[in-house]
């Protein structure tokens, strides 16, 4: 029986130990773990701080990527703005430069005189000039005996014929094919005389101005060059 009580205490004591190391074990694993929990822990704030300056990288990118959209719609704009003043101040350098061509041609005036006479036998005839005093502006042409107008302008023109021998002499001052004025004289008793007119108006660039004798109607001239077709520009507008 005192075997029996000794050995149970014993037994008990064994026992206390036993869970004491258990216990110990168990505040280790505890400790361990909390540390590792408190690692985990510091390492996923600092990630997490890592993160959010990523994020704020992010929207300061994101932020400058909008500012340069921004800029490069407001280049884009002043660039077009440019060519659109590039071309008006073209179109105005253009427009200049023809007012500056059109004023050296200002100086625009012509003379020309027959010195042979003239009949329109059956219909209208134009009147020919084998004399040319004056060209300048080169606006009458010998070939066709018009004046084009070189610029358009107020232009003024004036001619003269000779009649004689009791024959009719009706000239006409035509513009673009149409009569616009005329002249015309005939003397009962013959001899000689003198007929014209003189115009002032506006003619547009290409306008084609001559003379025609009417049908059947007679100018004189000779040397002396008695019939003349003269015209000046007076300005340009």
């Amino acid at each position: 029986m005192l075997t029996a009580v000794v050995l149970v205490p014993l037994l008990l004591l064994s026992n206390t130990l036993a869970q004491d190391d258990t216990i110990s074990e168990i505040q280790k694993t505890i400790y361990v773990l909390e540390h590792r929990m408190n690692t985990a822990e510091s390492s996923l704030v600092k990630a997490l701080g890592r993160v959010a300056v990523t994020e704020s990288k992010l929207q300061q990118a994101e932020t400058k990527l909008v500012q340069a959209d921004v800029k490069r719609v407001q280049l884009e704009s002043e660039l077009k703005d440019m060519k659109n003043t590039d071309t008006k101040n073209s179109a105005a350098i253009a427009g200049l430069l023809a007012t500056l061509q059109g004023k050296q041609t200002r100086h625009i005036a012509f003379s020309v005189g027959r010195s042979t006479s003239l009949t329109a036998t059956g219909e209208n005839k134009v009147i020919t000039y084998d004399k040319i005093w004056l060209n300048d502006g080169n606006g009458f042409n010998t070939g066709t005996n018009h004046f084009v107008a070189p610029v358009t302008g107020v232009y003024m023109f004036n001619y003269n014929n000779q009649y004689h021998s009791k024959k009719t002499s009706y000239v006409l001052f035509m513009i673009n094919g149409k009569r616009v004025q005329s002249s015309s004289v005939y003397h009962k008793n013959g001899g000689f005389g003198m007929s014209g007119n003189e115009i002032q108006l506006r003619l547009q660039k290409g306008d084609s101005v001559w003379l025609e004798l009417g049908k059947n109607d007679f100018i004189y001239s000779d040397g002396a060059l008695y019939s003349s077709f003269n015209g000046q520009l007076i300005y340009q507008n």
